[in-house]
C-alpha cells in the first residue's frame, strides 16, 4: 500500500483507540495504555488490514 495511506490510517487509527480508551477510563479497564503502546496499537491495526488486502489481491 502506499505510505501515506498507511501513515493516515496509523494516525487515525491511534486517534479512535485512544478516543475509546478514553472514553472507558479506568472505571472498566485496568490500564491506561502509554501514547507509546496505542501507537503500536494502531500500526498492528494497519499491518493487519494490509495483509488482508494483500491476501484478496491473490485471490482475485
Amino acid at each position: 500500500m502506499d505510505q501515506k495511506v498507511v501513515k493516515k490510517l496509523e494516525r487515525d487509527f491511534q486517534k479512535a483507540i485512544a478516543q475509546v480508551i478514553m472514553e472507558m477510563g479506568l472505571k472498566r479497564l485496568p490500564l491506561l495504555p502509554s501514547h507509546q503502546t496505542m501507537h503500536l496499537m494502531a500500526k498492528a491495526a494497519v499491518t493487519v488490514y494490509e495483509t488482508a488486502v494483500e491476501s484478496n489481491q491473490r485471490d482475485d
